[in-house]
């Protein structure tokens, strides 16, 4: 038995030291690097799309913000579809989901107000922003989700880097303006997507600095496998576009472009609802890839655009900043802030209230 006993005494002498010395750690991070917690709900698809966690809450620090989120069955933000007003369903990434605001703030509610004003009782704006998300994303999760939420408009709110991110995560490849095919880019690790619902590993996100580090650490090196293998054509599991694609001087980024925004419309035109794209009104040319900057040129001085559903809120929402985008966006972070989620909802119900009022 002494054996053992020895062995019991080192254990809880290694024990004791290793959670004196991640304690020691702990607040050396709080007190050098202070870290702003956030308790996880991204999640990503097997098809390799993102999407919200599906029911419950989380919360995110910025700074001296904290914002709460809630989710419901349907992985939208905000509370349950309890009612039969006709539905509006907004796509989008980060900027539509409202990061870092509580979700009265968010445009999407500001729009809500608006409707409710106008239209008392008919109209149910809902919150399908996916932060990280692009153009590529929205397609795929309308195929998964859209038909259960059945609505009779979705709006997309398009941001500045929407189409880079849609190159980026090689969900689909365009052949033509008319033909996609499937691909992907990234695969979530199976274990990854259990223990983010662990209720250790949420306490931790919300207690722990250092646990917060090394979740970032584990987002950005472990928990996703490239399966393109960084677009190496000799590597890559799956189909890749010509490396060609991604020169400034192709115009494949336009062309994916169209193709996605039309595989959205003919969902919408399958399943009876209206498609509407609507920009954010943050188009900042110095700050968008070169691929977002062309497509934005591109429907900005073309004559004849090829589709008749898309509205730019640049003008409106740049005269609301006063020039000046600064001032409607979170310091140090490039997301609006409560007046610019305001500027957006009220660029976006100009285009909105006839359209809305005819139903």
């Amino acid at each position: 038995m002494k054996p053992l006993s020895d062995f019991l005494k080192i254990s809880g002498v290694v024990s004791g030291i290793c959670i004196v010395l991640i304690l020691i750690t702990e607040l050396f991070v709080r007190i050098v690097i202070p870290q702003n917690r956030m308790v996880t709900w991204l999640e990503m698809h097997e098809e390799g799309f993102m999407m919200n966690q599906q029911g419950g809450q989380a919360f995110q620090e910025f700074g001296d913000r904290n914002a709460f989120y809630r989710f419901n069955e349907q992985r939208l933000r905000g509370q349950k579809i309890k009612d039969e007003r006709v539905k509006v369903l907004t796509l989008g990434d980060s900027f539509t989901f409202g990061l870092l605001l509580d979700e009265e703030d968010t445009f999407v509610q500001k729009l809500q107000r608006k409707a409710d004003t106008m239209y008392p009782d008919s109209i149910l704006f809902l919150n399908g922003g996916i932060g990280g998300s692009g153009l590529a994303d929205y397609p795929l999760w309308l195929e998964e989700f859209g038909e259960e939420i059945s609505p009779q408009f979705i709006i997309y709110f398009m941001n500045y880097d929407d189409i880079n991110r849609a190159l980026s995560k090689n969900l689909f490849i365009s052949q033509d303006s008319l033909n996609l095919i499937r691909s992907q880019r990234w695969e979530q690790r199976s274990f990854s997507k259990k223990i983010a619902h662990h209720h250790w590993y949420r306490w931790l996100q919300t207690h722990s600095d250092l646990f917060n580090i090394l979740v970032k650490i584990l987002w950005k090196n472990v928990y996703f496998e490239d399966l393109t293998h960084n677009f190496d054509p000799d590597k890559s599991e799956v189909q890749l576009p010509s490396l060609s694609s991604f020169e400034e001087s192709s115009n494949y980024s336009n062309q994916l472009t169209v193709s996605l925004l039309s595989r959205l419309d003919n969902w919408c035109k399958t399943n009876n609802c209206e498609l509407m794209v609507i920009t954010t009104g943050f188009f900042e040319i110095d700050k968008m890839s070169v691929y977002d900057r062309n497509f934005y040129e591109f429907v900005s001085d073309s004559i004849s655009i090829p589709f008749d559903f898309y509205y730019d809120n640049s003008n409106c929402v740049a005269e609301k900043a006063d020039g000046n985008l600064s001032n409607l966006k979170i310091p140090e972070d490039g997301h609006p802030n409560e007046n610019g989620a305001q500027a957006i909802a009220d660029c976006s119900w100009n285009i909105l209230v006839n359209k809305l009022g005819n139903q």
